[in-house]
């Protein structure tokens, strides 16, 4: 049977985007951008042209979340494929312009540079100008950069194209607790992992693996294009290493980065504990790939309905954080999300949003697991943390991805804690809490921390030429062997995971990864000073969210909360409340499942 779809597709409403689903207000802006584009092209006036930049990345980034929201809702809706490929096509063109903006800031003397910083319509774009100007130093000459921007659209963005589409349209086959044989649309696999029954989860990765087995070859190819582009690009800029852009587009210095690692690799004790643990729970000498979100037995796991999920939001966080409740509150009810599952529906879930409308939208596949919550959650942080920069001018509302989570963790937080101090919650329920909690401390502390060990080995092999299927599945193997250790079956791991997990295959960026971890932790200790202070540290916190565009992480760090990145101290702060976590969950498991 055909889904029916809205003029919009999906739950959500986007008519505040256009009125009519591709309509004539829609083809007036894609009109009016490339105008502004040809215009922009032509413009000598470095103020001027960077006036009608910030209207450009506005624009593009309005029309962008648009169609991405479409095409998320339906992967088969080839006319809005053929759009968004138009609209890249469009903003190649701008690659070329920031190449332009690059150089003449790379030819101003510092006098020069610090006159532009006065002129009054350029106020407060200080850091985005000065981030630009060191972009510049990494540019090819300017014929050969816009060369790469034309065929980027038919070159890496294509591969990445394409991995959506296979993705948006893939199926696979499991055994439900009956014995039944269901097909599902790959979007469903992250909460069929969550069934109680250990065979169904089993079965779950076996057949979405199956599935991903019979396009390998295709999303090895992606993979290997996507990957090669950028270190040929990388080579003929000077980049040094393949992981500066990645550690620049996140505002951080390496010894950061190293410091936040190593402090995560000297306690990956912590998350396998807990994992171990889990496993005594669940019967088990070990746990398999499958079980990492698999619900504690004997436990209410029963459905939330999606009406219940948005009034626990509401309801649990109002105390804390009146302002971040009644914002949920009215973004649920303007119909802001799109959450029920459907075929041709992407997988994974995400918060989008336009600088124009100074609204969000959030994407995500909701069927009622109380992971599902936290994803809704989560992406409502995302959300919280464009509306409180709702008066930034939109270049500095382009904050790095290891500032990205703060909110999100910070929202999720909320919600857990509140819960867990509610006097009708059990001890039954403290631990379901707690279990989710340590579940996602697992997920940051080792399955993104093998994530990157996988790219890292990737890129530092795909240098020497094309990575295999097989070595694919190898390096995914040892990096997931490394990270979770003994906590593991080693026979059960996802050898798969480079493949099925789209992350991977983002464009825009390289290493989406490490800023998850970056962002929980540094979330971690934003929280654990918001516990100590009260409703009197949200102000410090909403500053802290506003400067994120205009700041590095180490910056945001030292201004707001005086602490240093760089150092492993803060780091290993933020860990003491999972560690603190950790104690009250075995405290709990001796009660409930009274084991040793």
């Amino acid at each position: 049977m055909a889904t029916v779809l809205t003029p919009n597709t999906g739950d959500w409403d986007l008519t505040p985007y256009y009125p009519e689903r591709l309509g004539a207000a829609y083809q007036k802006d894609r009109q009016d951008f490339r105008t502004g584009l040809d215009q922009a092209l032509q413009e000598t006036d470095l103020v001027k042209l960077l006036i009608q930049w910030e209207k450009l990345v506005s624009d593009s980034e309005h029309m962008g979340s648009y169609l991405n929201c479409l095409r998320s809702a339906d992967g088969r809706d080839q006319q809005v494929g053929q759009d968004l490929a138009s609209l890249q096509s469009d903003c190649s063109r701008m690659r070329q312009l920031e190449v332009n903006l690059g150089e003449q800031l790379k030819a101003l003397s510092e006098a020069q540079l610090a006159e532009l910083f006065q002129n009054a319509q350029l106020q407060d774009l200080d850091y985005y100008l000065k981030r630009l100007r060191q972009r510049a130093l990494w540019q090819m000459p300017s014929e050969l950069e816009n060369l790469a921007a034309d065929l980027d659209v038919d070159g890496m963005s294509a591969w990445g194209r394409l991995y959506d589409q296979v993705a948006g349209r893939l199926e696979f086959q499991y055994q439900n607790s009956e014995g039944e044989t269901i097909t599902k649309p790959m979007s469903m696999k992250v909460s069929l992992l969550e069934d109680p029954d250990p065979k169904v989860r089993k079965s779950v990765l076996d057949g979405s693996n199956r599935a991903w087995q019979g396009v390998e070859d295709v999303a090895a190819a992606c993979l290997n294009a996507i990957a090669g582009t950028r270190l040929t690009l990388y080579k003929r800029r000077g980049i040094p290493h393949f992981l500066e852009p990645a550690l620049f587009d996140s505002a951080i210095e390496r010894a950061t980065l190293d410091s936040m690692l190593g402090a995560i690799a000297s306690r990956y004790d912590l998350p396998r504990r807990f994992l171990k643990l889990k496993a005594q729970i669940l019967g088990v000498q070990q746990l398999g790939f499958q079980d990492l979100s698999a619900p504690l037995p004997e436990l209410d796991n029963s459905k939330i309905a999606w009406e219940q999920a948005g009034k626990m939001l509401v309801e649990e966080t109002r105390a804390s954080y009146p302002e971040f409740s009644k914002f949920c509150q009215e973004s649920l009810a303007k119909k802001w999300v799109d959450w029920s599952p459907r075929e041709g529906k992407r997988p994974g879930g995400y918060c989008t949003g336009s600088t124009r409308l100074r609204e969000s939208r959030i994407f995500m596949t909701y069927h009622g697991a109380f992971g599902d919550l936290m994803t809704l959650t989560h992406e409502f942080g995302h959300a919280w943390h464009s509306h409180v920069m709702h008066q930034e001018r939109p270049l500095n509302t382009l904050y790095p991805m290891t500032l990205a989570e703060t909110a999100s963790t910070f929202a999720e937080n909320l919600l857990l804690d509140a819960l867990l101090r509610a006097p009708a919650t059990t001890p039954e329920q403290r631990l379901k809490l707690l279990d989710s909690r340590l579940e996602a401390a697992a997920a940051f502390l080792l399955n993104i921390p093998s994530r990157f060990l996988f790219e890292k080995r990737f890129y530092e092999e795909r240098a020497e030429g094309e990575v295999s299927v097989d070595r694919l599945k190898e390096l995914m193997v040892e990096a997931q062997k490394e990270a979770y250790g003994d906590s593991l079956d080693p026979e059960q791991l996802d050898p798969y995971f480079w493949a099925s997990k789209l992350h991977f295959y983002i464009t825009e960026v390289s290493f989406y990864n490490f800023p998850y971890s970056f962002g929980y932790l540094f979330s971690l200790g934003v929280y654990a000073q918001s516990q100590k202070r009260g409703e009197a540290f949200l102000p410090t916190y909403e500053r802290l969210l506003q400067a994120t565009g205009r700041r590095t992480a180490e910056e945001c760090a030292r201004e707001n909360l005086q602490v240093e990145l760089n150092q492993p101290q803060f780091w290993l702060d933020s860990l003491a409340l999972v560690e603190e976590d950790m104690r009250q969950f075995e405290e709990l498991a001796r009660e409930v499942y009274k084991i040793a």
